[in-house]
């Protein structure tokens, strides 16, 4: 019954062992750092490529309206040209040398031709205009005459015309690139403000969020393991987190769970020396009682059995009648026998496991705890197998279980009297195990309270009542030595603790 002790990790064990012993789950604050840099360099990198889209559509419009305004130089340019010629035409046309005239015409006309042709590429319906110029020109050179230049007129007109949508086209696709040039730079300016609000009010927010996340759940560990060094055993810290702060709560929660597991070793370990030292003061109390108790009992035992002798001898008239010297003889004996149980019962057992009669030491513990005044108004009944095999384990610790297991029971029944308060031992075996069952029939657990009963420092009775130790030591005494130990109640009814305890295979122990 005695549990391996832990072995103690050295330092540079526990430092070595501390980077593979909290693997990360999610991703580290390295990591998420990382993801951090990466995501914002998508975002940049998206906000230059609407920019520059943006920017290349700036660019166009303004090569546009550069296009545009030398179109309007060169047209501003023919529109004079062929204002000149108009007025040309008009004056030669009544001009009494015509071939003289011709000559003049042809030149001016040459000179709109010339305008014409770096406007053709762009306007190609002036290329009528440009073919009647040339036959005019072709008719007044070859033969110079007032209805070639009347014809030469009329061209001139019609070129004006065109002229003019050549001109309202320019504005307008001026007008157009101006339009266009404005909005896509005010939609610029609107995005690359939206953009600049969005990234401040995003990224602001989670870099908020997450570093005031991260000073919550640094100040709830920092708060726990400050809770821990002044004592809190309570419930762990709940791991939110899959990071390096994650990892340290999980060891936080595993600190708090070994320094639980230590004190209760601690505990146990406190406790057995309580019940050893207990024992070892009612041992030598016992037997100081006892040697002081016997010597004048052994008198008075000589005495009554002498007059009960010679009360028979004589055939005394008053024997067992009004004389009972064998009433004191038999009630002598029974205080030496009661005495001589509690010296017996408080002898030091062997400190490590051994070969026990099980039967034999619930009986002692049992006539032991029997004097308490807890006991004197219940019914303590056992019914032990005297086939039962012998267990291997330390006595000391079964007779601390079973003291602890017939004393929860006895409170479990106080104050109450129907039925009659009753206490029942009994001891089997069964499945290569021998069985310790203790059941009484007291008020019983409430079923939402039977998977805390053995928690260490859970307890049904009262305040002041019970330290909550009682159950939790008996679980860690059994499971210490290979067994186990459960509870079953039933409110009103009673409760049932059985003890499972391993038979060893051999009888010469381990």
């Amino acid at each position: 019954m005695v549990a391996e002790p832990d072995k103690p990790r050295s330092a540079g064990q526990s430092a070595g062992q501390n980077a593979g012993q909290y693997p990360l789950q999610g991703a580290s604050l390295r990591r998420k750092a990382m993801w951090t840099v990466v995501v914002l360099l998508i975002y940049f990198a998206g906000v230059m490529a609407v920019i520059s889209f943006e920017r290349s559509i700036l660019v166009e419009s303004v090569s546009e309206l550069e296009e545009i305004h030398g179109l309007e130089q060169r047209q501003v340019a023919l529109n004079m040209t062929v204002s000149r010629a108009v007025l040309a035409v008009n004056e030669n046309y009544f001009a009494p040398n015509i071939e003289e005239s011709a000559k003049v015409l042809v030149l001016e006309v040459e000179a709109v031709l010339s305008g014409l042709t770096r406007l053709l590429p762009h306007y190609p319906f002036l290329a009528d205009g440009v073919a009647a110029l040339n036959r005019g020109i072709e008719e007044l050179s070859a033969a110079p005459s007032r209805a070639a230049i009347a014809d030469l007129r009329g061209t001139m007109h019609r070129l004006v015309i065109d002229l003019d949508t050549v001109t309202n086209d320019i504005n307008n696709r001026s007008q157009r690139l101006l339009y266009r040039y404005r909005s896509t730079f005010d939609r610029l300016t609107l995005e690359w403000t939206a953009f600049v609000v969005i990234g401040l009010t995003v990224l602001g927010g989670l870099i908020m969020f997450f570093f005031r996340r991260l000073a919550d759940d640094i100040g709830v560990a920092r708060e726990r393991a400050a809770a821990i060094v002044r004592g809190y055993r309570g419930e762990p810290l709940q791991v939110r987190r899959e990071d390096e702060l994650g990892s340290l709560m999980s060891a936080i929660n595993d600190m708090q769970r070994d320094l639980r597991h230590h004190e209760s070793e601690i505990e146990v370990a406190r406790q057995q020396q309580f019940h050893k030292e207990k024992m070892a003061a009612v041992g030598s109390l016992a037997a100081a009682v006892a040697h002081e108790i016997n010597n004048p009992l052994s008198a008075i035992v000589g005495i009554a059995q002498t007059i009960d002798e010679e009360c028979q001898k004589e055939a005394c008239s008053r024997y067992r009648n009004i004389c009972h010297p064998e009433m004191i003889l038999d009630q002598a004996r029974r205080v030496m026998h009661i005495t001589r149980q509690i010296s017996e019962f408080s002898v030091p057992q062997s400190p490590g496991p051994e070969l026990i009669d099980l039967n034999g030491l619930i009986r002692s513990t049992c006539n032991f705890v029997a004097f308490d005044r807890r006991f004197r108004l219940l019914e303590l009944k056992m019914e032990l197998d005297p086939a039962l095999p012998a267990v291997y384990a330390v006595a000391d610790q079964l007779v601390q279980v079973a003291m602890n297991l017939l004393i929860n029971a006895a409170d479990a029944l106080q104050g109450r009297t129907d039925p009659l308060p009753k206490i029942e031992v009994s001891t089997a075996a069964s499945d290569g195990q021998v069985l310790f069952l203790v059941r009484d029939n007291g008020t019983g657990i409430d079923p939402a309270l039977i998977d805390q009963v053995f928690n260490e420092r859970f307890t049904t009775k009262g305040q002041g009542q019970g330290s909550g130790l009682g159950l939790f030591l008996c679980r860690e005494l059994i499971r210490g030595g290979g067994g186990e130990i459960t509870l079953s109640s039933e409110v009103g009814v009673g409760t049932l603790v059985t003890v499972r305890l391993p038979v060893p295979s051999l009888l010469g122990g381990e």
